[in-house]
């Protein structure tokens, strides 16, 4: 009977062991988890705070609104922006535009058309550009100091002529500019 306890005994150190040997390899596995995602985090808000962008006119028309034409009446927005910041911005299917027509209008939302030129009037909702500038250091991504041509092409219905635009640009991260046409 003395030996079934001695086994016993072996047999349940041996279970403490192996539950605890669980037991700290998940909390480590966890630990490295919560780390990396911290990490990740700080990296983030880093981004941010060093991410800005200005909207610029185009000399010498200070917001070129060009009418396409068509039934319905096609207007295209000419306008610059440049990276003022100190973090590249490359992720445009990411990078949102929003245009609202007047001042109480709700925006509409425009994405990257996925392509460097704006292809025309089918472009519904949808922006592009023709131009980086300088563009050296990475291309098709706009890096510190650097300058894109952004078209939109959008559709104003009725008779509103050459109305008021505001445009609002959001980045990847988060960072936005608004400016007024």
């Amino acid at each position: 009977m003395a030996g079934a306890i001695i086994i016993a005994c072996a047999i349940g150190v041996l279970l403490l062991v192996l539950i605890g040997y669980v037991i700290v390899g998940g909390t480590l596995a966890s630990g490295d988890m919560i780390a990396s995602a911290q990490k990740d985090m700080a990296q983030e808000k880093n981004e941010q705070v060093h991410t800005a962008i200005q909207l610029l006119a185009i000399p010498p028309n200070p917001w070129e609104v060009v009418w396409v034409g068509g039934s319905d009446n096609h207007h295209l927005i000419h306008f610059s922006l440049k990276n003022i910041g100190s973090e590249p911005i490359g992720d445009f299917n990411r990078t949102d535009m929003f245009i609202a027509l007047g001042t109480n209008n709700i925006p509409v939302r425009y994405s990257f058309n996925g392509s460097r030129n704006l292809p025309g009037s089918n472009a519904s909702k949808m922006w592009g550009y023709t131009t980086i500038t300088p563009d050296n250091t990475h291309p098709y991504m706009l890096d510190p100091g650097e300058t894109m041509t952004v078209e939109i092409d959008f559709i104003v219905f009725g008779n509103e002529g050459h109305p008021t635009y505001t445009v609002n640009v959001t980045t990847p991260n988060g960072i936005t500019n608004r400016s007024g046409i």
